[in-house]
């Protein structure tokens, strides 16, 4: 026999060969036991890396959705162009006082506008959304709302674009006088369309009505007695936005521009002097307008002299441009898409009123001829009902709505199948997760609309800011509080989970990427829950603002959602640390790892 056949068979090689054998197999069993371990880490990665994606497309959406409306441009400001409404009306001497920021309530204790009220008419107004300063002194001053003026904020940069009753005036030759701030140049060029006008900056600190009273009284006598005179009184607002629209302190100013307004209308009353004093919106409680709280939507109009029914009457602020124009003789702005208040007229049945019909009827068909290009005009020529005007328009709204809707129908179900699969792939890999992570994302929820509802006691409306310079600060602390709420909801869920399992292994047992994977499911979750409320306005509106504005009150949830996932980016990166956390401390985890 060989040495090489007496090595080969000898008891020494063949354990040798065995020994290596074995340690072969525990490398290949390592090497196995390796590879789910690292794939396993994948899992929190990559929820990870979806919840920045999502925070950061939100962040992208929130931006472009406000700018979409700050900066919406109106396809309608050309309707009416074609409109040859002259008047027969004789001329009369009007004179419109609009006091910013006055509640329909405090009026009722303004001697001033009861007397207007009681030998007139008292008109229960409704002011469009957002119900803002700019937008609302436009639709006063305009008949045209928000959506066919272009302006709808007070971040608005004029000029305004629609025709004014301060252009109808000039046209037809009028003595025009105005005073207020001067705002009132940069949107309607007062200026330039008239001499005789006195302008302040908007003060926070002083009181300005009394001087631009002194001001309106001076240059009336220096016009020789003005055709047309607007006056806008802005301290009732600032008080509304310093203390609250039920305070002491507005009570205080609102009796303070009550006595101005009335040295005002004594001094303008020359007994064919029509009056007309109105709001462009009110204040809540606490102090704040852009909403659509009532105090805040629900204002007035107060019309006095010679032409004026006494009536009480609802109607539409939009209404107002077109009823002063017939008051005072003058065609009414041609975008006005409101008509005249027939039952503020003395005598509606007159050649001017039905030239006023027409062309609101006219502006009415351009409006919807703009809406829906390739649809007939409706009722052919001549005047359509005023009754009918609102519902024609909101049926052309609707026809094209739904013709929207029905193409951003596949994208919601994209959206909610997205959710669904989400689910779907965390109960594969564990439902003890699945259940945890839910668990935990309800709670997230419930405690940042218990922090906003109760707590905070707000509402998905823009009278929330109260003032515009604290709208940054207002959404600071929403994304504060939902990445709180988050962070409160991965901790719940890790307590959740440790309770689902009976033997609880710990991150120290190896098993620091479920753990993690935990926290990312459970913010995950709850973003896919904010998706899918920002997909159904999204489905309902759109994204673009391009021809019709949309719900105010959906609107500004939509933007709060957009804001809450990008809070929750930083929830993504904190909320699976917190989850390793309390696997590691927990009692039973740790009992595991020392009794393995």
């Amino acid at each position: 026999m060989r040495d090489t056949d007496v090595q080969a068979a000898s008891p020494s090689n063949s354990g040798h060969r065995v020994h290596r054998a074995a340690a072969k197999n525990r490398h290949r069993s390592r090497r196995a036991a390796i590879r789910p371990r690292r794939l396993a880490w994948l899992v929190p990665i990559l929820a990870v890396l979806a919840s920045l994606a999502l925070s950061y497309g939100a962040y992208q959406l929130a931006g472009y959705s406000w700018d979409q409306v700050v900066s919406y441009e109106s396809p309608y400001t050309g309707i009416g162009g074609q409109v040859q409404a002259a008047t027969a009306a004789p001329v009369q001497r009007t004179v419109v006082v609009l006091i910013d920021g006055l509640r329909d309530d405090a009026s009722r204790l303004m001697p001033s506008i009861s007397a207007l009220r009681a030998r007139g008419a008292d008109v229960r107004l409704t002011i469009g959304q957002p119900s803002l300063s700019y937008p609302s002194w436009t639709a006063a001053l305009t008949g045209a709302p928000q959506q066919i003026s272009g302006v709808t904020t007070n971040w608005f940069e004029g000029p305004v674009a629609v025709e004014t009753l301060f252009d109808s005036a000039a046209k037809a030759g009028r003595t025009i006088v105005v005073t207020g701030p001067d705002d009132l140049d940069a949107m309607f060029g007062v200026s330039v369309i008239t001499p005789h006008v006195a302008l302040t900056p908007w003060s926070e600190t002083e009181y300005t009505s009394g001087w631009l009273v002194d001001e309106t009284l001076r240059l009336d006598a220096e016009a020789g007695g003005a055709d047309f005179v607007f006056v806008l009184l802005p301290d009732v607002d600032q008080a509304g936005h310093d203390f609250g629209g039920e305070s002491d302190e507005y009570e205080a100013t609102v009796a303070n521009v009550d006595a101005d307004l009335a040295r005002l209308i004594d001094g303008l009353d020359d007994g064919a002097t029509t009056f007309v004093v109105l709001p462009d919106h009110g204040h809540i409680a606490t102090g704040g307008h852009g909403g659509w709280e009532d105090p805040v939507i629900h204002t007035f109009a107060a019309f006095a002299g010679p032409g004026v029914a006494h009536v009480s009457t609802d109607a539409e602020l939009m209404d107002v441009a077109p009823t002063v124009a017939m008051l005072a003789g003058l065609p009414a702005p041609r975008q006005a898409l409101g008509t005249a208040i027939d039952a503020v007229l003395e005598n509606p049945d007159t050649d001017a009123r039905a030239a006023e019909a027409e062309r609101a009827s006219a502006v009415t068909r351009d409006y919807i001829a703009t809406v829906l290009p390739d649809a007939a005009s409706p009722d052919g020529e001549g005047a359509i009902p005023a009754s009918q005007l609102a519902a024609q328009r909101e049926a052309a709204d609707a026809e094209r709505l739904e013709a929207e809707r029905a193409q951003r129908l596949p994208v919601f179900i994209g959206i909610i199948a997205a959710v669904a699969a989400l689910a779907v792939a965390i109960a594969v890999m564990s439902w003890r997760a699945l259940i945890a992570a839910l668990f935990g994302s309800a709670v997230a929820v419930a405690i940042y609309n218990g922090l906003f509802f109760l707590a905070h006691g707000l509402h998905w409306s823009l009278s929330a800011f109260n003032e515009e310079d604290l709208i940054q600060a207002f959404f600071n602390q929403r994304m504060l509080e939902a990445a709180i709420a988050a962070l409160v909801g991965c901790l719940v869920a890790a307590v959740v989970y440790a309770g689902l399992r009976r033997e609880l292994r710990g991150p120290q047992s190896g098993y620091l990427a479920g753990w993690l994977a935990l926290g990312s499911a459970t913010v995950l979750l709850a973003q896919a829950a904010l998706v899918v409320q920002a997909g159904v306005f999204i489905w309902q509106w759109g994204p673009s603002v391009s021809w019709v504005l949309p719900d105010f009150r959906a609107a500004f949830k939509y933007d709060l959602d957009l804001i809450q996932l990008t809070a929750l980016g930083a929830a993504a990166l904190i909320g699976p640390v917190l989850t390793a956390i309390v696997g590691w401390l927990h009692p039973r985890a740790r009992r595991f790892a020392r009794s393995a």
